[in-house]
């Protein structure tokens, strides 16, 4: 099973390998120039089932503690830019380069029946219970190291009129988690933002239809390190006052599926 810490060594080390790009195309240039390039893109976000690790305090006293198994997720529209630079320097018959790529998706969650596992009013249970709908937003600020294969190419395409690629990368994923309170007599909307470490593996392919404008799609797989939400709110309980406390952990695997349109100069 692939680790967030395997992902992210891999991430460094590619890094690496296409920073050697820079060094290659100032000291011995190969026969394809440098590219930059702008794209934009759309299309879904597929997140995987997730256990929740939940905590929950009345006045300071637990009355929830433990896990929620096998969340899941909705399937989310999403959509990005990234801003790029292929190397000019030839590395095993192909570029590397690097990206900057910001995208969007909302994994949100909707109301559902779960197993839950753990303590609740300090006795062990292992239960089915309802669980209350929430909404979430990521959004991810990534830089990719990438590397390219030219085909197809001709006098108008040099670096080739068809671009196979696969990358690996990591940055900042901001999360923000909205629901509500449960155990009040009126319940109130609660939230929280986030921000963890993640990576991220892609593959894709561009064919150009014209010398600047390229059609491109891709898929990209996400891994994040845990989210830890945290919640206070005061409330009454049968018209007696509390403050809710409460703490939810997890990470965020997802599968994103897209294609876009990007200009090369």
């Amino acid at each position: 099973m692939i680790s967030f810490r395997m992902l992210r060594h891999a991430a460094a080390t590619l890094l690496s390998f296409a920073l050697t790009g820079v060094v290659l195309g100032t000291i011995s240039p190969g026969s394809s120039s440098a590219e930059p390039y702008l794209a934009g893109y759309a299309g879904a976000a597929f997140t995987a089932s997730k256990d929740l690790r939940t905590e929950l305090e009345l006045d300071g006293v637990p009355l929830v503690n433990g896990r929620a198994h096998d969340l899941t997720f909705d399937t989310s529209p999403m959509f990005g830019m990234k801003v790029g630079y292929v190397f000019g320097a030839d590395l095993l018959g192909g570029n590397t380069g690097v990206e900057l790529d910001v995208y969007h998706f909302e994994p949100d969650v909707s109301r559902q029946t779960v197993r839950f596992t753990g303590l609740f009013a300090g006795v062990p249970v292992d239960m089915r219970t309802e669980l209350q709908s929430a909404d979430i937003d990521v959004t991810a600020v990534t830089l990719n190291a990438i590397y390219r294969f030219r085909l197809a190419a001709d006098a108008e395409h040099p670096q080739g009129r068809v671009q196979p690629y696969v990358g690996i990368g990591a940055g900042a994923f901001i999360a923000r988690l909205a629901t509500t309170t449960s155990p009040f007599d009126v319940n109130r909307d609660i939230a929280d933002t986030q921000v963890r470490a993640g990576v991220q593996a892609l593959a894709g392919a561009r064919w150009f239809i014209t010398q600047h404008l390229a059609l491109f799609a891709e898929y990209k797989f996400v891994q994040t390190d845990t989210f830890s939400f945290r919640f206070k709110q005061a409330g009454t309980i049968s018209g007696v006052p509390f403050t809710e406390t409460a703490r939810d952990r997890a990470d965020i695997t997802s599968h994103l599926f897209y294609g876009g349109l990007g200009f090369h100069w």
